[in-house]
């Protein structure tokens, strides 16, 4: 497995040839924009966009009049051919003509940034390899947007994927903002439009969502998780959880807990040799 980043200078757009690899590829496009030659075809790549590359492709990314930098990551793919027959048509490098490819989300890019840094170092296993595969096939297969999303246009659809995170949610509306680099303004606008309720209104269910699962997952105090995700004022925070769920947090989380015990017993028969 190779891990590299290359930049595509103007002037230099044909210093490489068309070609193909003995590896599958997986390419990035991590900053500018680069037209992209691929299996007799002619496409405009911008940030985030990324290609499957079997070995047979034949392709050739050059710059598009500007600086670019591309991400590459190669690998042989007959040590996976349990995963690729696993998969099916969700792996990646899957047979077809054109290569998988697309838009990474914020939150997958975010995600496949913290794996970037596993896979630079020069000590790793197989292991890493083929969990960062199985991983990145998740990812790329399309998880359904968040209930909180419905309606929502895509460019928001994915902020808000990425804003459900603590680190996100303690700054609230202008934070959301801030991810889909728009003003609160204009995002206050398209969420009336699309879910008829205010920005505001979107960043506390969203908190709410996070703090209900936190609720049977943690025994940290209530006061804690509401400053966490950026309310520290109590008596808004119970407000807030009451309108979303019905309930009072500490009735939700006695609820859960009792229908979901934390040291009960699976009953499953014995196992026996057959």
């Amino acid at each position: 497995m190779r891990v590299a980043r290359h930049a595509l200078l103007p002037g230099n757009r044909f210093t490489t040839p068309l070609h193909t690899h003995k590896f599958a590829e997986l390419l990035l496009v991590d900053a500018g924009r680069c037209e992209h030659l691929i299996n007799g075809a002619s496409e405009l790549l911008e940030v985030d966009d990324f290609r499957c590359l079997r070995p047979g492709d034949v392709h050739l990314p050059r710059s598009d009049g500007g600086p670019c930098t591309i991400i590459n990551i190669s690998f042989r793919l007959e040590p996976l051919a349990g995963l690729a027959e696993r998969y099916g048509s969700d792996w990646p490098w899957a047979p077809g003509n054109p290569p998988r490819g697309g838009r990474l989300s914020p939150l997958v890019r975010e995600r496949l940034s913290s794996w970037l840094d596993i896979l630079a170092n020069p000590v790793r296993r197989q292991l890493d390899l083929e969990v960062f595969l199985i991983d990145l096939t998740r990812m790329l297969s399309g998880a359904a947007p968040a209930p909180r999303a419905a309606g929502l246009p895509a460019w928001l659809a994915s902020a808000v994927e990425v804003f459900s995170q603590p680190r996100h949610l303690r700054g609230g509306v202008p934070e959301l903002a801030r991810l889909c680099g728009r003003s609160q303004e204009h995002l206050n606008r398209v969420v009336r439009a699309s879910q008829g309720r205010r920005a505001t209104d979107l960043v506390n269910a969203i908190r709410m969502d996070w703090i209900a699962v936190q609720l049977r997952a943690s025994d940290a105090p209530l006061e804690t998780l509401a400053a966490e995700c950026g309310l520290p004022s109590q008596r808004h925070f119970y407000r807030l959880f009451r309108a979303n769920f019905g309930v009072t947090p500490a009735a939700w989380r006695r609820a859960v807990r009792t229908a979901f015990p934390a040291n009960q017993a699976l009953n499953v028969a014995p196992w026996t040799r057959q």
